[in-house]
């Protein structure tokens, strides 16, 4: 087991354990769930690193990936797997329960309470809960639970997948295309059922995970925020998020975009002092680029290609294709 492994683990032993017990007895009737922010993203997108970000104001702590079924048994009673699609006006009774707990930290254990020190548990007013599991969910959410707009981070897919075949991620691609969601797209099921290597399997995964919001109706229920801005103009990019949430912008937080995420390791390109937009550039094959890009052509989603940063207007216009 890795270094980063080992620490990840101490933390949801040692930190999570305390902090949930602490949580749990000090807030027993929780928060309320319309001040509760919320940010979705997917692994290795950046999510960590905005939840980071946030979780600096004071009185803010991060309610951790509450959707690992491996770590909340709550969710699996729930009805969550992986990818879980509900359409918002699906009806989802256990799922709503659910959620509302974890929304409002009346459910809390050392995996959800991972990432809040122990002394900043007893200041916190305000929960951000972060999620990398839950894009497919988001416009039944938004459409269920009173909540504000959340954020969701979209990150280049070449960034991302280079990153995940590093350490050996793979999804089943047979799972992948049983999700529900494509039996409201048959036909990108059926020209992505010849998918085969790595990279075109990852590939289809991240499609998954942002076709669906994407696809939302305009005005997004939830604000956009693109990894490359994050990195180029942070102060910028979060601004947008915190007019929506009624946040100031401070010193800390501008000292924060500049920190890196907790969950970089050693070999990342802002450890070496290096263009963190530009590692997937010498990581894969022109061949792996070409795959990559040839199954977000399936799906339309031609606003990323092999640039660093993408078509913006493409990104921001994508067409709604969603159903209800």
């Amino acid at each position: 087991m890795s270094y980063y492994k080992y620490y990840r683990k101490l933390k949801v032993l040692l930190r999570g354990s305390i902090s949930s017990f602490v949580f749990r007895i000090l807030y027993r009737k929780g928060f309320d769930i319309s001040e509760t922010l919320l940010i979705f993203g997917s692994s290795r997108s950046g999510s960590t690193w905005l939840a980071e970000i946030i979780s600096s104001l004071p009185g803010h702590s991060q309610v951790f990936e509450p959707l690992n079924t491996r770590y909340v048994k709550q969710a699996e009673d729930a009805g969550v797997v992986k990818n879980t699609f509900r359409k918002k006006s699906a009806r989802w009774e256990k799922g709503q329960a659910f959620l509302e707990q974890v929304l409002s930290g009346r459910l809390m254990n050392p995996w959800l309470a991972s990432q809040i020190p122990v002394n900043k548990v007893f200041a916190t007013r305000r929960l951000v809960v972060k999620f990398v599991r839950g894009n497919l969910l988001l416009d039944w959410m938004c459409a269920n639970l009173p909540v504000l707009p959340p954020a969701m981070v979209i990150r280049h897919p070449c960034a991302i997948i280079s990153s995940q075949l590093s350490k050996g991620w793979t999804p089943s691609r047979t799972i992948l295309l049983a999700n529900s969601y494509f039996d409201e797209h048959p036909e990108i099921r059926e020209r992505c059922s010849q998918l085969r290597s790595p990279e075109e399997i990852n590939a289809l995964a991240w499609c998954l995970r942002y076709h669906a919001p994407l696809c939302i109706a305009k005005p997004y229920p939830y604000v956009l925020i693109c990894y490359e801005k994050l990195v180029r103009d942070g102060v910028r990019e979060i601004e947008k998020l915190f007019k929506v949430w009624k946040l100031e912008m401070t010193e800390d937080i501008t000292r924060q975009l500049k920190k890196a995420s907790d969950t970089v390791t050693h070999s990342s390109q802002i450890v070496s002092g290096k263009d963190p937009l530009a590692g997937w550039k010498t990581k894969l094959s022109s061949e792996q680029v070409s795959d990559i890009l040839a199954v977000l052509a399936i799906f339309g989603m031609d606003f990323y290609g092999k640039e660093l940063e993408p078509d913006y207007n493409k990104l921001y216009d994508f067409p709604d294709c969603a159903g209800n």
